[in-house]
């Protein structure tokens, strides 16, 4: 029997990378691994609440995360069972002051509050998911390194165009590119929100002061 991809117990039901809930329509070339149950369920929430702060930031420009957030997240939001996150989203509601091009104050926007440790959970899942898909061996979480698109202050983009690439349409596509130090993956979400990873060799001998608040 197949191992499940994340903890290595047998295998007993199949995962979409990313998760299948971003998508109103799914593509064909969408990844499906070996997963066992347990898994699956431990991090269903930590997926659902990923899902809905990424459609939400993407939804005023992307025409498939308007279509997921006017779709599958508005009924998720509106059924009973899901009254515990959206209390926790409008627990999470802050007012953000805006200034504008002299540093003079221009108004006030709700703002969220968003959950890193949630986030960066379910994009390490996904990561271990495609590391998988491309060499078919485990990621450990020490071999693995990421940095959030807006804590990136380069074109990462640009520097990845010559990688390899599977796109998904609008709301997903990833790069990836290994060699003999590790390899690293780019991921991003409606051609908005992206995160890149480290591997291997390449996570394990980055220096340790850089890799801090990742």
């Amino acid at each position: 029997m197949p191992q499940c991809y994340l903890c290595e117990r047998e295998a007993d039901t199949r995962d979409h990378v990313p998760p299948r809930a971003f998508f109103d329509v799914l593509p064909t070339n969408m990844p499906t691994l070996p997963a066992c149950s347990i898994c699956n369920a431990s991090y269903a929430k930590d997926e659902e609440y990923f899902r809905t702060i990424v459609v939400a930031a993407c939804c005023g420009t992307s025409q498939a995360a308007n279509r997921v957030w006017s779709g599958s997240v508005s009924r998720s939001l509106g059924r009973k069972a899901y009254g515990g996150l959206r209390k926790r989203l409008v627990g999470s509601l802050v007012t953000v002051e805006l200034d504008n091009e002299l540093g003079e104050p221009a108004g006030k926007l709700p703002g969220l509050v968003v959950e890193g440790g949630r986030v960066a959970r379910v994009v390490r899942k996904i990561m271990r998911g495609l590391f998988f898909h491309k060499k078919e061996q485990t990621l450990a979480d020490c071999d693995l390194i990421i940095f959030r698109g807006g804590d990136v202050k380069l074109d990462v983009a640009q520097i990845t165009r010559r990688w390899s690439e599977r796109d998904m349409g609008e709301v997903f596509r990833f790069r990836w590119q290994f060699d003999d130090k590790g390899g690293a993956i780019w991921i991003e979400f409606y051609r908005t929100q992206w995160w890149l990873a480290l591997t291997g060799n390449r996570a394990r001998n980055y220096p340790t002061s850089k890799a801090k608040g990742r």
